[in-house]
């Protein structure tokens, strides 16, 4: 069912768990028009295991940092 969002608003449409060292999870993020994969900050890891934060939620992202991966940010 397709979902219509406010301005601003980001829908979170997969999470992963990667890493072997350090729990950190990996996000697509999607304004209905765009995707994005983003890095949780490993601060904000007990919002995914207590499901305040899962495939489906509407987020809203106060902070956030760009960085350059493999020539591409």
């Amino acid at each position: 069912m397709p979902v219509n969002l406010t301005v601003n608003a980001i829908s979170v449409l997969d999470i992963k768990l990667i890493g072997s060292t350090q729990e950190r999870y990996r996000l697509l993020l999607s304004d209905s028009v765009a995707t994005q994969h983003a890095m949780l900050a490993t601060q904000l890891n007990d919002r995914v295991k207590s499901g305040q934060v899962r495939k489906g939620s509407v987020v809203q992202l106060i902070d956030y940092i760009c960085s350059t991966v493999q020539n591409r940010k």
